[in-house]
């Protein structure tokens, strides 16, 4: 098996093309919370120690989504001011905590973020690496106080046993059948062990720790010194198995780039026989998977 570092890592540019990736969730803000995992309310608290739960603290949020971590953090912290950039998912956040007095919700990209209050923490939940990086670290610095964290909590799909495996290649087969030009989607790459390892080489600088997460290898977040910017990386590392049945599971590959770039006869088809595939061949239940990751640092003076 080739190690992490031999496998290339999805091509990415900073800048515009990330924001662009970034608003491509905006379409799919009606699958998002029922196919993606949400957040334990225990880890998040874990990883925001010591200002989770402490009186009067003031979390914010980079790219708030449907608000699936907007809730855990409402549930720990005295003030969230929480921003997504979509206008429906902002929408959906709002109205999701429409009754938390203490939760501000503002449509916004980070970097165009110009208020001057500081916050004990900055959170994002599977959203901060769509940002640019040659600028969000640097906002991100500028808003906390000092000591103040700097926090992600993100998934990692992981390589699994010989069934789950054999599932993937089977969906993969069903993309190319259909969009010859699809691969399908990569599921996981690295077994938990590769995760956990490369997450080691990667310890100084929470940005190249977070982009060896999301994309396989540190890359733009390399240039920037995050390291000037934050301390070591603290890293929380929990393996999840995710149940699906056929809609779930359906639910969750609508959210993949993969599947928007699709037309949309392609796509309907597709989504019937993963389905039935689900449905008859895995008697309508899937255990996939997945790491739940956390990283944070401290601002530095």
């Amino acid at each position: 098996m080739s190690s992490v570092e031999d496998r290339p890592a999805p091509p990415i540019e900073v800048g515009l093309d990330r924001r662009e990736r970034g608003d491509s969730f905006e379409r799919l803000s009606y699958v998002y919370s029922a196919g993606r995992p949400s957040y334990p309310k225990e880890f998040i608290e874990s990883l925001t120690s010591p200002f989770a739960g402490a009186p009067g603290a003031h979390v914010f949020e980079v790219g708030a989504g449907t608000g699936q971590a907007t809730v855990r953090l409402s549930e720990l912290f005295s003030r969230v001011t929480a921003i997504e950039p979509g206008r429906d998912l902002c929408r959906q956040t709002k109205e999701r905590m429409a009754d938390q007095s203490h939760v501000d919700v503002y449509q916004s990209y980070f970097e165009d973020w110009t208020d001057t209050k500081r916050y004990d923490c900055v959170v994002s939940a599977s959203a901060f690496h769509w940002t640019d990086p040659t600028r969000s670290y640097s906002v991100a610095r500028d808003i906390l106080k000092p000591n103040g964290k700097l926090a992600f909590v993100t998934y990692s799909e992981l390589i699994g046993d010989d069934a789950w495996e054999q599932l993937c290649t089977d969906i993969r087969e069903m993309f190319t059948a259909r969009v010859p030009y699809h691969k399908g989607p990569r599921f996981g790459t690295r077994t938990a062990e590769e995760l956990s390892g490369g997450l080691e080489k990667n310890l100084g600088s929470i940005g190249q720790a977070l982009e060896f997460v999301e994309f396989g290898k540190p890359l733009e977040a390399a240039h920037v010194p995050v390291a000037e910017m934050f301390g070591p990386v603290a890293v929380q590392l929990e393996l999840q198995q995710r149940h699906y049945n056929a809609e779930g599971f359906v639910a969750a590959l609508d959210s993949y780039g993969a599947f928007r770039r699709m037309k949309e006869d392609a796509r309907l088809d597709l989504k019937k026989s993963v389905h039935d595939y689900v449905k008859r061949d895995c008697q309508d239940s899937i255990d996939r998977p997945f790491a739940l990751v956390g990283l944070a640092a401290t601002r530095t003076p």
